[in-house]
């Protein structure tokens, strides 16, 4: 009996390993499969999925904010050991909605906003979007550039998710999956977005969000289902329970400082700003708001530009 109890203890703790293993990004989807499906699903341990999902999101990446000249920059750090996001591409994206505002707080500026009320993520030209994007190319009955056709897709029209730690172009050639539509040299596993920075902004509020199912993907699985009424159902289930609210994976309000020269703050830009340059000398990842120049390191660029600037900020 002592035996077969450990046993079973034992098995008990491996598999509650692997539930946690197994989880995914999905805390949408999981909490109606109680309604859909009573009495057969066990609610409380679905919560607790939703729980660890939720909590691997808001880990998965580090925000970093930090003005260099006239530009806002956003960067995201993969803090994962795969692609961020990773998984199938069946609508799933991570993105940065950026808003700026004046010394009121009165909304200047906003880039890749959301609608909640109709599941719409505004592509504006400075709208960062991370994800990946199979089409079919060539196939009969097909045009090319279908996105969602994921049986019959054979190449990747976009894939801008940020590698992890480790990263080389050779090794993710190898097996097919290089980044495509960007660029990131070997060993880069972080990701900077510049934003101009509108008139008179002197805050920015940056989030950074990952949205499991998109609309796009919902409804073109409710235009392509001919036989069956299940991809108007599929879209009801999506359109009546929040349209896959997206996740909030890392939020932060920045003060715009006055002048980018103006590294500690005070308000005008001096020696303390020349010895702030002098102590970030050199190579510039992860983050180098001493790189003043915008020239990927710290060197007697930034020196110069902070001796241009110098005096009170404008």
């Amino acid at each position: 009996d002592n035996y077969t109890s450990d046993v079973s203890s034992a098995a008990s703790d491996v598999y509650k390993r692997q539930l946690h293993d197994m989880t995914g990004g999905s805390t949408w989807l999981p909490p109606l499969l109680a309604s859909l499906y009573p009495g057969q699903v066990n609610a409380a341990a679905v919560q607790d999925g939703v729980n660890r999902a939720r909590y691997m999101l808001q880990n998965a990446a580090q925000l970093d904010v930090f003005r260099m000249e006239n530009d806002l920059v956003v960067r995201v750090t993969n803090e994962t050991g795969h692609k961020l996001p990773t998984g199938y591409p069946e609508g799933r994206r991570m993105w940065l909605n950026v808003k700026f505002f004046d010394g009121a707080m009165n909304l200047l500026a906003e880039s890749a906003a959301y609608d909640a009320s109709t599941g719409v993520l505004t592509h504006d030209p400075q709208a960062k979007v991370y994800e990946v994007l199979p089409v079919t190319q060539g196939v009969p009955g097909v045009a090319d550039g279908t996105e969602f056709h994921f049986v019959l897709n054979n190449a990747v029209a976009k894939d801008n998710r940020i590698p992890p730690r480790g990263f080389t172009n050779s090794a993710y050639e190898a097996f097919g999956g290089a980044p495509v539509g960007v660029s990131y040299p070997d060993g880069q596993y972080w990701d900077d977005t510049p934003y101009v920075l509108p008139a008179g902004a002197v805050t920015a509020e940056v989030t950074l969000y990952y949205q499991s199912t998109s609309k796009e993907f919902v409804e073109f699985l409710q235009s392509e289902n001919t036989t069956n009424e299940a991809g108007n159902f599929l879209y009801e289930l999506w359109n009546d329970n929040g349209k896959c609210p997206p996740e909030l994976m890392q939020a932060m309000l920045y003060d715009i400082p006055g002048c980018p020269a103006d590294l500690d703050g005070s308000g005008d830009v001096g020696f303390a700003d020349i010895l702030a340059v002098i102590g970030a000398w050199g190579a510039c990842p992860p983050e180098c708001p001493e790189d003043i120049d915008g020239s990927g390191d710290v060197g007697f660029g930034d020196i110069l530009a902070a001796i241009g600037s110098w005096g009170p900020c404008q």
